[in-house]
């Protein structure tokens, strides 16, 4: 038992601390220290007015960012090879044709901004320690102006963007804290210090001949931390010239380095800065040399005298898909080869978009092309691709033969692609897919796998992840609603479109087996959509459906469908659809085989107002080997424009591999597998993933009144800005996540998951009157990681910061464990997980000098197995008054504190004469973030 506890905790530790691997697709490689297939993209939402500053700046920046990088990982990395990827609409600027690229997997996103974050430069990151992020995102603004304002505001846009780059890459975060942030407060005091330093990582930290403390009103000591209040701000002045860190002090021009455990770049692991937070206090460099592109010695240092990236200029004009069709016999099997062929129908009629290019592969023992590539150009070239389809199924199965004569289609047209490969069964005929994956991978195409049925061929998922494409599962129950929702999936590589062309999927909902033969369901449509609205309706067998009606919010009732039987769908269309709750009634009749699903997509109802909009996703990939050792997280994004929508209920519904689908719902609130709270990124852990085979998800999202967008006026838990949040009012929304497949089944010996690691401890306040209590706020774990409730807690307090690092914590040492009889507020039973828990215990002093105590935490489950210790906090006690008469000491201290007092005063009035009002963030605007 001992022996599995250690090996289950250094899992742990390297997946939940330094968990390293992709979050998000990427194209880019680094291979002998240089980095290629960098993708930066310009929104289509971006005029053209400053095409050619923008231009000539982003390639600039990145220059001089690769001398930047290059020193800052000690000749490890550089850039090499840049793509720019323009907007169509940019025909004032020459470029090449795009092959791979695309604007919704791009590394660097330029476009309008997020209210919230202005013009600043940001990275999304949606994983933990050590996992990559999703984008760079900056401004058109920022990059026009980009040399002149910005630099004196943000810093050297080379080492702002080295700074982005390793949020990106390397999994790391900010090492600075932030005004009004209790979490990552502005200032704190290092172990065994009565001087107040601000929260940066350093190797020479300010001292207060290098630091003005200014006011922003009255500026006083915190009696809770021991520290400035939020009304004080510093200003770092020119002669600090610290060596590191980057991503700390990224704006000073001294700064060249990441804080690293070496004693000339020592990293503090005592800042409570979000870093520590997140990554367990290892230094950033750690972090960084953990990373699969340095670890195991890869890449090690190289003397390059070359340093200047290449750049490409590309523009979007239309994807090339070939779509890849099984047609060997065992299509036959549970009409696969029908339902085949009706959603590839729906799909080429009314989804893909004019301008695209369309191939098409069947395969069975052997392999034929069976249309050329064409492009779509209406309903005529529709229709000719549809006469085209396959209806017959016969033969044995070789799908590297269908790979191959999909490249041979592809090939003529450059790099890239997208392949939709369907089959059903294991392969029987050569070339087998390990035979032609390298080939397929060198040729830049995307693969969607699409798996019919669940004997599906186990290696397709891997040749989606290679290929940086998506996976969906179609189970032989499921009626066509799968195979159209894995169909419509590959559209994400289509270019681009502007916020006006979006379509917005409202609500989707399959029926079969109806009790009593009647629906009735209701959806809404909010004040963002409404132009464009679809109600449509995709059957089995027309006469499934008796009877139709649909009631908008003022009472008017459609009864009228379009329908179009050859390819089974039944539609009501609008141009513009009533804001409010809707309600549809469908009769069906008895028969138990047949089934039809619902779809109701809108766009925005003005050009000036973005849509809602959600995104669902696993953030592993296709396919999971070790779901032990990395927990499975469902991801849902959900956005107006760039700008958040917090608080919204969101719930992933997954199809398990066997058993009834499971329900999960995701939270927003910066804990346990979600890194930032109010991001609009709801995460969650699935711990339900044990059984091999695939899975399937699917994203819910609805107001309950509650949800708001975040777009910079109203900030939750922190300064108000305006005295109401923007509410998003009723609005609903549904998301396709496509499927995983876990390569074997987990041995379940006892319980798997031990509470997740809590990452957002902080003091609410502390009291000398009456004894010493803290109170400390948290939200609770669960019984395995975010899921149930946990058994039990573990709080333990010290003098000593190292009493409450990693290993330390809980041995023989100087900390203190908290019982039951010292919580005179709240309790040490733990919460159900995601509830916020406040708990106030008291606190025996080890003696009158110290005055700094640290805390921290770890929950335990009911098999015993223990989280990692939490985030340290510092509590910090005034002196106490003494209760009478006066010593011979006390005397000394009121003389001398009497002396302190009148040199304070003349401090503050220098100060206040100097009436310096400058920013805490070094010019780089971090106190609006």
């Amino acid at each position: 038992m001992i022996t599995r506890f250690c090996v289950f905790i250094a899992l742990i530790i390297l997946t939940l601390i330094l968990n390293v691997g992709p979050a998000h697709s990427t194209s880019i490689s680094l291979n002998k220290n240089a980095y290629s297939n960098i993708v930066v993209a310009i929104s289509p939402n971006v005029p053209n007015t400053w095409s050619e500053t923008i231009l000539q700046n982003i390639q600039l920046m990145i220059r001089r960012a690769s001398s930047v990088l290059y020193r800052a990982t000690k000749k490890r990395a550089y850039f090499k090879d840049v793509r720019i990827l323009v907007p169509e609409s940019w025909s004032n600027v020459r470029s090449n044709l795009s092959t791979w690229e695309t604007y919704s997997e791009a590394d660097v996103r330029v476009a309008p901004p997020a209210s919230a974050h202005g013009n600043k430069p940001y990275t999304i990151q949606s994983g933990g320690c050590g996992q990559p992020g999703e984008y760079i995102h900056f401004t058109p603004d920022y990059l026009r102006t980009l040399t002149d304002p910005n630099t004196a505001v943000f810093g050297p846009p080379e080492k702002v963007f080295v700074h982005e780059w390793s949020h990106l890459r390397y999994g790391v975060f900010d090492e600075y804290g932030h005004q009004n942030d209790k979490k990552y407060p502005l200032f704190y005091k290092p172990p065994n210090s009565e001087e107040i330093q601000p929260n940066l990582c350093t190797n020479k930290p300010p001292i207060f001949t290098t630091m003005d403390v200014v006011t922003q009103g009255p500026c006083r000591i915190d009696p809770t931390t021991g520290v400035y209040d939020n009304n004080c701000v510093y200003n770092l002045q020119p002669k600090f010239l610290p060596d590191s860190s980057l991503m700390s002090n990224y704006s000073i021009d001294s700064v060249v380095d990441f804080c690293e455990d070496d004693q000339d770049l020592a990293h503090v692991f005592t800042a409570p800065n979000k870093h520590n937070a997140m990554c367990g206090s290892y230094s950033v460099w750690t972090v960084i040399t953990r990373h699969p592109d340095f670890a195991m010695n890869n890449n090690p240092p190289s003397d390059i005298l070359f340093l200047e990236p290449t750049f490409q200029i590309v523009r979007s004009t239309g994807s090339r898909f070939v779509l890849v069709a099984d047609t060997s016999g065992s299509m036959n099997d549970y009409n696969r080869i029908v339902r085949l062929y009706e959603s590839s129908r729906r799909w080429i009629k009314y989804d893909i978009s004019d301008g695209s290019q369309l191939g098409m592969v069947q395969f069975a023992t052997k392999a034929k092309i069976i249309s050329s590539m064409v492009e779509i150009k209406g309903d005529a070239s529709r229709e000719a691709l549809i006469a085209r389809l396959p209806v017959n199924a016969v033969g044995g199965t070789c799908i590297g033969c269908g790979l191959q004569k999909a490249l041979e289609l592809l090939r003529p047209g450059g790099p890239g692609g997208v392949i939709l490969l369907l089959t059903d069964g294991e392969e029987t005929d050569r070339p087998f897919i390990y035979e032609v994956l390298s080939e397929v991978v060198r040729s830049g195409a995307r693969v969607v796998s699409i798996a019919f049925g669940r004997s599906a061929e186990d290696k397709i998922e891997e040749l989606a992840d290679k290929t940086n494409g998506k996976s969906y599962f179609i189970d032989d129950n499921d009626s066509s609603q799968g195979l159209n929702d894995a169909f419509v999936g590959s559209l994400t590589y289509q270019p681009a479109v502007s916020t006006d062309q979006i379509v917005v999927l409202l609500f989707k909902r399959q029926y079969q087996n109806v009790t009593g033969g009647i629906i009735n369901e209701n959806f809404s449509v909010d004040s963002t959509v409404g132009r464009n609205f679809v109600f449509r309706i995709d059957y089995t067998q027309k006469n499934y459906l008796r009877s139709f009606s649909l009631k908008s919010p003022s009472g008017t009732v459609y009864t009228q469908l379009v329908y179009d039987d050859v390819v089974k769908v039944a539609m009501l269309k609008l141009s513009e659809a009533e804001v409010g709750k809707w309600d549809f009634t469908l009769t069906v009749s008895s028969s138990t085989v047949d089934a039809l699903a619902v779809h109701v997509t809108s766009q925005t109802r003005s050009t000036t107002t973005a849509p809602i909009t959600t995104e669902c996703y696993v953030p592993a990939g296709n396919t999971l080997n070790n779901t032990n050792a990395s927990p499975v997280r469902i991801l849902a994004k959900v956005m107006q424009d760039a700008n958040p929508v917090v608080r919204a209920k969101v719930k992933a519904h997954i199809e398990m591999p066997s058993g009834p689908s499971q329900i999960l719902e995701l939270f927003d609130n910066g804990a346990s597998a979600d890194t930032v709270a109010d991001d609009g990124i709801y995460s969650r852990y699935f711990v339900g993933a044990t059984s091999g085979g695939r899975y399937t998800v699917e994203c819910e999202v609805w107001d309950d009144g509650s949800a708001y967008v975040n777009d910079g006026t109203f900030v939750r838990n922190r300064k108000k800005r305006s005295a109401t949040p923007k509410m998003t009012g009723s609005f609903t929304r549904m998301a396709s996540g496509g499927s995983f497949k876990i390569a074997q089944s987990v041995p379940v010996d006892g319980d798997i998951y031990p509470p997740s690691r809590i990452t957002d401890l902080f003091v609410v306040e502390v009291q000398t009157n009456p004894g010493h209590t803290a109170t400390i706020q948290f939200t609770a774990p669960g019984e395995d990681l975010d899921s149930g409730t946990a058994a039990s807690y573990e709080i333990r307090y010290s003098p000593v910061f190292d009493d409450l690092r990693g290993t330390n914590f809980g041995s023989a040492n100087n900390s203190t464990l908290v019982q039951q009889e010292h919580v005179v507020n709240g309790s040490l039973q733990p919460m159900v997980s995601g509830s916020r828990q406040t708990i106030t215990f008291v606190m025996t002093m080890k003696n009158e000098e110290t005055r700094t105590y640290y805390i921290a935490l770890r929950a335990i489950d009911r098999s015993g197995q223990v989280a990692l210790p939490s985030n340290i906090v510092s509590a910090q006690f005034p002196l106490d008054e003494p209760a009478s008469g006066l010593s011979t000491k006390a005397i000394i201290g009121i003389i001398v504190g009497s002396l302190l007092g009148v040199l304070l005063i003349a401090a503050i009035a220098y100060l206040i004469h100097k009436k310096k009002y400058l920013s805490y963030e070094a010019a780089d605007t971090r106190s609006k973030t």
